[in-house]
């Protein structure tokens, strides 16, 4: 599902948001009707229950807040793409950053890639729209950051610019320049702004590149963001998304932050939750005002206890939920679906396919088409809800085994179904599906399970 950015790129993938560029709004074919009934799936089987009710304990805590804690610690050391912002220091090294940008710039501008009409992208566009504005010179040897919030769910890029690039015809859902989203509230360092002030460089908990500076808000110092970012009184997303409104009566919608956004809480009412809500005042700085939530909606004080239950809860509540790469088109990709359901929990999940399943025990390693008992054996002991799935480009959830089946959930584009790698043929899914690792059995690639190469346990 995932396609390779350059080589050289750091590539730190991706989220969700209603609020993303402008190229969301363009006509798409439509979603296939879901929830999919694929492989050896039944209609039984297309709920949360029906795989908790198979659990010998489900409802067993897996980890404490301070277990989860230590945990976040231990995935932040092991994965560089993930960076605790307030362990930041104050100051960054100038030279790298700079050095940073210009290998992106360079590697994006050297590569053939077509905009949203099929027609190459110009190496003048990247001469004369981009370079430009990058304002290299005025990064010196070291750089004071500045602390800021994410004002509402924004695309993340690899190059300040809004403009669709893609690696092939009809290519139009997959925009190389698209990294992920940055959720609500989403806590970032400051390193650099272009010439116009229009984009800041920044550095969030699980991707750095361009953001548009409309929606980030400055505030005074690190310790004034993490007194409301950090909050120990908050409100978690744990539902697909959430309906925040300006008024306690609940008539005007600001937003609709989606599953694993965390709102500061200000205070509980009877019938509604008040939240604190940035947004962008004067000089860019931060202005705070009041939200509400109604209490009838999907969301909890604090992270709900980590149990398989609940994770399987949680992936269950986004079967059906559109695809979408890097976050775009109000969906999820692959990594963007698991990145949702853990950060629900609590658990600080890289963004990358490729990282992720470095958060937690490894049960296996292996080559593709190769090590079938082993990968089957793995599965049989492996803890359904919590364990992932790997594969190249694609990563999913395992929900358990039946009839010789094993059951994963997981966000994919399409299905091949044809044996002819150049044709290439494809069934269009789009969406959260729920399916045996049988899928794409039939076509040139093999089927999910041949093709598994990590599976581990996030615990």
């Amino acid at each position: 599902m995932k396609r390779k950015l350059a080589a050289l790129l750091i590539i730190l993938f991706f989220s969700i948001s209603s609020h993303v560029l402008a190229e969301d709004d363009e006509a798409l074919p439509p979603l296939p009707k879901g929830p999919l009934l694929l492989t050896s799936a039944r209609p039984e089987m297309l709920n949360a229950a029906y795989w908790i009710a198979k659990l010998p304990d489900p409802n067993r805590v897996l980890k404490t807040l301070k277990e989860m804690e230590i945990f976040n610690e231990e995935i932040d050391a092991m994965v560089n793409e993930n960076v605790n912002v307030f362990k930041m220091g104050t100051h960054a090294s100038g030279i790298q950053i700079k050095n940073q940008i210009q290998l992106e710039y360079d590697t994006l501008a050297g590569r053939k890639l077509l905009d949203s009409q099929d027609k190459a992208v110009p190496k003048s566009y990247f001469e004369e729209n981009v370079k430009p504005i990058l304002d290299l010179d005025k990064i010196g040897k070291g750089i004071v950051l500045k602390w800021a919030a994410a004002t509402r769910a924004s695309s993340v890029r690899a190059l300040p610019t809004t403009m669709k690039m893609i690696e092939g015809p009809g290519d139009t859902e997959f925009d190389q320049l698209q990294y992920t989203l940055i959720k609500l509230w989403t806590p970032v360092a400051i390193y650099h702004m272009t010439t116009d002030s229009k984009w800041y460089y920044i550095q969030a908990p699980y991707v750095r590149g361009w953001v548009l500076a409309k929606d980030i808000a400055i505030f005074d110092g690190m310790d004034a963001l993490k007194e409301k970012a950090k909050s120990e009184l908050f409100l978690a997303v744990t539902g697909e998304s959430v309906p925040v409104f300006s008024d306690a009566a609940l008539t005007a919608r600001l937003q609709k932050p989606t599953m694993g956004t965390v709102i500061p809480l200000a205070e509980k009412g009877t019938s509604v939750y008040t939240v604190w809500m940035p947004s962008r005042g004067e000089g860019g700085r931060v202005a705070l005002s009041k939200g509400y939530i109604s209490k009838e909606s999907d969301v909890r004080e604090g992270f709900p206890p980590y149990t398989q239950a609940n994770v399987i809860r949680q992936a269950f509540k986004l079967l059906g939920a559109r695809y979408g790469w890097g976050g775009m088109y109000n969906g999820r990709d692959c990594s963007g679906f698991t990145h949702d359901v853990f950060l629900s929990m609590g658990v600080f999940m890289p963004r990358d396919s490729k990282r992720q399943p470095y958060a937690g025990t490894q049960l296996g390693h292996y080559e593709p088409y190769e090590g079938a008992e082993q990968k089957a054996a793995a599965l049989r002991t492996a803890t359904p809800g919590i364990t992932l799935m790997r594969m190249p480009l694609h990563i999913m959830i395992y929900l358990g085994e039946e009839n010789d089946h094993f059951y994963a959930i997981h966000s994919t584009w399409a299905e091949r179904v044809g044996q002819d790698p150049v044709a290439d043929e494809k069934r269009r899914i789009n969406q959260v599906v729920m399916t045996d690792l049988g899928l794409n059995g039939n076509s040139y690639l093999g089927g999910l399970f041949d093709r598994i190469i990590q599976i581990t346990e996030v615990n």
